[in-house]
C-alpha cells in the first residue's frame, strides 16, 4: 500500500503562487494561484474556512469553502453545502449539496473514443448548464 503525503496549507497561513502535487492537498487557510495534479487519485479539499483564488485542475476535488476561478476535475467534484464558487467547473462526476452556490457554466466531460485511435481517450467538453446555479437550504 502506498503511503499517501498531505500536503497542507494551515488556517492562519496564505500561500501565493502555483503548486503541483500528486498526492493529497488540503486548504484550511488562503491560496492564491493556480493549483494542479496529473497523478490519478490525486485529491484536493477546502475547508470550510479556506479560500482559493486561482485555476483548480486535479482529478478528486471536494470544496467546502469559497473558490475564485475555474474548476477542473478529472474524476469526481463534490461541492458541499455552504461552499461558494465563482468561475465554471468542469467534471467528470459532479456531486453537489444543498446550500452550495456556483456562479459559472458547469461543463460535463466525458471520455470519447477516436475514429482515428480506438484505444485513446480524448476529452470532450459539453455545456450542461449556462448561467447561475445556486442551492438553497
Amino acid at each position: 500500500m502506498a503511503k499517501k503525503e498531505i500536503t497542507l496549507v494551515a488556517n492562519d497561513a496564505e500561500l501565493v503562487g502555483d503548486i503541483t502535487f500528486t498526492s493529497q492537498f488540503v486548504v484550511n487557510g488562503v491560496l492564491r494561484g493556480s493549483t494542479s495534479a496529473d497523478a490519478a487519485g490525486a485529491a484536493m479539499t477546502i475547508s470550510p474556512n479556506g479560500r482559493v483564488t486561482g485555476d483548480i485542475r486535479v482529478p478528486k476535488i471536494v470544496i467546502h469553502g469559497k473558490v475564485e476561478g475555474t474548476v477542473y476535475s478529472s474524476e469526481h467534484l463534490e461541492i458541499a453545502e455552504g461552499a461558494v464558487i465563482q468561475g465554471d467547473l468542469h467534471y467528470r462526476v459532479l456531486q453537489m449539496h444543498m446550500g452550495a452556490s456556483v456562479q459559472g457554466r458547469l461543463v460535463h466531460t466525458e471520455p470519447e473514443k477516436s475514429a482515428a485511435d480506438t484505444d485513446s481517450v480524448v476529452e470532450k467538453e459539453k455545456p450542461t448548464t449556462v448561467g447561475i446555479v445556486r442551492g438553497q437550504t
